[in-house]
């Protein structure tokens, strides 16, 4: 008996260890398996945060440049807002310059026949005795783009001129201003012509001049000048309807020529160089 039950109680604890041993296994491949996995995870995860880094990276570089441009357009900013202060002081310099050389009072003969010839020809020509200045409107003293002088404001050149060459005027200089709006050529024969409304306006300035010429007036007595759309007396619209700032305006000065002095030769303004890009001025 006691054999017996020997042989019973090593059975039991065979079937038992058995038993034990084999949920131990099943939950050492349940580990195995779940460390798998989160391996599996892990490179997963590792991979996405690599992929992360390298757009993260890339997108730094890109902010990097763009901050280069920024820094590059601020010092640009800065060199044009230098040079447009110059450029303003330049022009409130010859402004004063020729505020100062319009005030004149022009003899009683000649203020009468000035004030006369605009009066024969109001739709073109508006004469201002403060400022001793004739305004000629550039729409019907010239065709659009062109500088050729129509015979209307030729009659009135002509006229202008024979007043300047009487005796009680030779005292006074005419400086001719060309004025433009600010709307862009668009005629590419226009452009290639003319490049600029600044040069369309010195242009006209000069035909102008080149009229009163030949009507008898001493080129040492006139000077010419284009300020382009830089003088506008009312503010230019983007629609148009700005025809007041296309005008010349002929200012009536002291006469700057003096004995022995040098004479300005008489150039014809039509052979006047302009591909250089810069206004030229007479």
């Amino acid at each position: 008996m006691t054999s017996r039950r020997r042989v019973l109680s090593v059975a039991a604890l065979t079937v038992i260890g058995a038993g034990f041993g084999g949920c131990q296994n099943q939950r050492i491949d349940r580990l195995e398996q779940l460390n798998q996995t989160s391996a599996a995870r892990i490179e997963q995860l590792n991979q996405e945060v690599s992929t992360l880094e390298t757009t993260v990276s890339r997108k730094q570089g890109r902010i990097n440049e763009l901050e280069a441009e920024v820094s590059g357009l601020r010092g640009v900013r800065t060199d044009l807002e230098a040079e447009i202060g110059d450029v303003r002081a330049q022009q409130s310099s010859i402004q004063d310059r020729l505020g100062n050389l319009r005030l004149v009072t022009l003899d009683p003969e000649t203020d009468r026949a000035l004030q006369q010839l605009a009066a024969d020809n109001s739709n073109l020509i508006r004469y201002d005795p403060a400022q001793g200045m004739i305004m000629f409107t550039s729409d019907l003293t010239f065709s659009s783009g062109s500088d050729e002088v129509q015979s209307q404001a030729r009659e009135g050149l002509t006229k202008l001129a024979q007043i300047m060459t009487n005796s009680r005027a030779t005292g006074y200089d005419l400086r001719i201003v060309g004025h433009t709006d600010n709307q862009r050529m668009s005629n590419p024969a226009t452009i290639q012509r003319f490049h600029s409304n600044r040069h369309l306006s010195f242009f006209r300035a000069a035909a102008v001049e080149r009229i009163l010429r030949q009507s008898g007036m001493p080129g040492d007595r006139l000077e010419t000048v284009g300020w382009g759309e830089y003088r506008p007396v009312m503010a230019n619209n983007a629609r148009g309807g700005t025809s007041a700032n296309r005008r010349v305006e002929i200012f009536v000065v002291p006469t700057s020529a003096t004995m022995g002095g040098s004479m300005q030769a008489d150039v014809d303004p039509a052979s006047e160089d302009t591909t250089t890009g810069r206004m030229p001025m007479k």
